[in-house]
C-alpha cells in the first residue's frame, strides 16, 4: 500500500473512531446531567447546566486533537451578563468557546433536529434562531436579552455564518440590539485554525467534522480580548457592531502570531 493510501486509511479509521468517542461521551454524559440538574433547587439549574456544558465541551476538545494556542486576557467568572463575540470559522469554535467561557450559544435552528448534538444542544441551553425567519431572530434577540439580565453568558458569531481564512467579515447588529441599555460586558475573541481545518464553502456539517477529525492533530489559537461594558461603546448597535469586529480582526491576527 502506497504511503497516501495508509495514510487516508489511517485518517478515515481516525475520524470513525472520533465519531463514535464523541457520541458515547454525549450519550454517556447527557442523561446523568439532565436528571441530576432538574432533581436541584431551580436557582441552582444554570450552575449545574454550565457545569456540565463546560465538562461535555471539554470533552470533545479533547476527543478531536485540538491542540489550544491561548493568549490575551484572562478569563474570570463573570460578574454580570456577558456577551461573547467571535469570528466563525468551523464547528469547532463552540466547543472551544463553551470549554473556555461555559454559557450557551446562539446557533442555527436545524440543530435542533441533529441526532445526538439536537438534545445536546436543547438541554445545554441553546438559543437556536432561523435567520431567514424575521420573527424568530426577534425572538432570539429577547431571549439573549433575558439571559444576559439574568448575569448569563452567551456565545455568538456575529458573522452570521462560516467563513475560510483570517479576514473578518462584517457583523450583523441583530445579537448587539439586546444588549443596548443592560449592564453586561462584550468579551472579543480571536480564533485561527491552521491551514486546511476551516469549514470550506461547500461541505456539510457532516462532512467538516469528518474532515477534520482525520487529522492527528488540530492546532488552534485563541486570543482572548479585553471585556467591555456596552455602554462604554454607545447605545447604537451598528456602532457596537462595528467596534466589535475591529477587535475581533485584530485578536485574529494577534491569536495566528501566537501560533508561529
Amino acid at each position: 500500500m502506497a504511503v497516501r493510501d495508509l495514510k487516508s486509511a489511517l485518517g478515515l479509521a481516525r475520524s470513525g473512531v472520533r465519531a463514535a468517542a464523541m457520541g458515547a461521551w454525549t450519550l454517556t454524559l447527557l442523561p446523568v446531567a439532565v436528571p441530576h440538574m432538574r432533581s436541584r433547587p431551580p436557582s441552582t439549574h444554570e450552575k449545574w447546566r454550565k457545569r456540565w456544558v463546560r465538562a461535555w465541551a471539554a470533552g470533545l476538545v479533547r476527543v478531536f486533537g485540538v491542540d489550544l494556542r491561548v493568549t490575551g486576557e484572562p478569563i474570570t467568572e463573570p460578574v454580570r451578563g456577558r456577551l461573547v463575540v467571535a469570528a466563525h470559522r468551523s464547528p469547532l469554535d463552540i466547543i472551544i468557546l463553551l470549554e473556555r467561557f461555559g454559557g450557551t450559544v446562539l446557533s442555527r435552528a436545524d440543530l435542533r433536529d441533529w441526532p445526538v448534538l439536537g438534545p445536546a444542544a436543547y438541554h445545554g441551553g441553546t438559543i437556536f434562531v432561523d435567520r431567514g425567519d424575521e420573527r424568530s431572530g426577534v425572538k432570539a434577540i429577547r431571549e439573549i436579552r433575558r439571559r444576559l439580565q439574568n448575569g448569563q453568558t452567551v456565545i455568538v458569531f456575529p458573522e452570521g455564518t462560516t467563513h475560510s481564512g483570517d479576514e473578518v467579515h462584517p457583523f450583523v447588529g441583530g445579537a448587539f440590539a439586546a444588549v443596548r441599555g443592560l449592564d453586561a460586558e462584550l468579551v472579543p475573541v480571536g480564533v485561527a485554525y491552521e491551514p486546511g481545518c476551516e469549514w470550506f464553502g461547500g461541505e456539510s456539517f457532516g462532512q467538516h467534522l469528518t474532515r477534520v477529525a482525520q487529522r492527528p492533530v488540530t492546532r488552534v489559537g485563541l486570543c482572548i480580548g479585553h471585556a467591555r461594558l456596552a455602554s462604554d461603546i454607545g447605545p447604537d448597535r451598528g456602532a457596537m457592531a462595528a467596534a466589535m469586529q475591529v477587535e475581533v480582526q485584530a485578536l485574529v491576527h494577534r491569536a495566528r502570531a501566537a501560533m508561529t
